[in-house]
């Protein structure tokens, strides 16, 4: 092999390790003790994909992230800019679709999740199973390095993020790390308990789209 050939051969396998270790670099596991069960908890859980089960979104445009569907309201007046709105459908672990549900989430005044290394913010939940009632719940949420390591990283690159991030993003409020069932209706009138919620991130998009799995796991006392 010439010469010249074997240094563009080198060139092009290092290149690739540098690809990988960097995708390497930002594929993490963030797990927390408080998503699992301890002794005497019931664990229900509501599935989504947001490829197959988001219905819309919209923010104030600090998330960094896009909005659909083409056309829908922004949350851009001064009062409700640091917002967040997701409605979504619900499946069970198998799959087949069970409810639906609406995410609220307020963001820090100058705190951005798609800047700041790790930004807290508050977020409700409310859950509709047709035919049984509907669940209330309330969390502190995190970042986790979103913004730095995938959203950043994406924007700088010009290229879709791809890996593997998978986080409980909840932080609070409750002492253990977790957050609360608020409380519910019909079947659910009096539900009590604590819910962690886990997402997995596979992709991110120049336009800010996410390919991620979510998870609301409710721990019922």
């Amino acid at each position: 092999m010439p010469r010249s050939h074997g240094v563009l051969a080198a060139t092009a396998i290092l290149a690739a390790v540098a690809a990988l270790a960097a995708t390497a670099a930002v594929a993490q596991q963030q797990l927390s003790p408080s998503s699992e069960p301890q002794s005497g908890e019931k664990v229900l859980s509501f599935h989504a994909n947001m490829t197959r089960h988001a219905i819309s979104i919209t923010h104030g445009g600090i998330v960094g992230m896009g909005t659909f569907p083409p056309g829908i309201p922004s949350l851009s007046e001064p009062a409700l800019r640091n917002g967040l709105i997701l409605d979504l459908k619900f499946a069970d672990a198998d799959g087949n679709l069970v409810g639906f549900g609406s995410e609220l989430e307020y963001f820090p005044e100058g705190q951005s999740p798609a800047v700041e290394q790790d930004v807290r913010w508050q977020t409700g939940w409310a859950i509709v199973v047709p035919g049984r009632g509907m669940i209330f719940l309330e969390q502190i949420e995190h970042s986790g390095g979103l913004g730095p390591k995938v959203i950043q990283r994406t924007r700088e690159t010009g290229e879709d993020w791809v890996g593997d991030w998978w986080i409980t993003t909840t932080v609070g409020p409750l002492e253990n790390g977790r957050g609360r069932i608020v409380g519910g209706a019909g079947e659910f009138a009096n539900i009590r308990g604590e819910f962690v919620e886990i997402d997995r991130l596979t992709r991110f998009t120049v336009d800010g789209r996410m390919e991620l799995d979510l998870e609301l796991r409710l721990f019922i006392k």
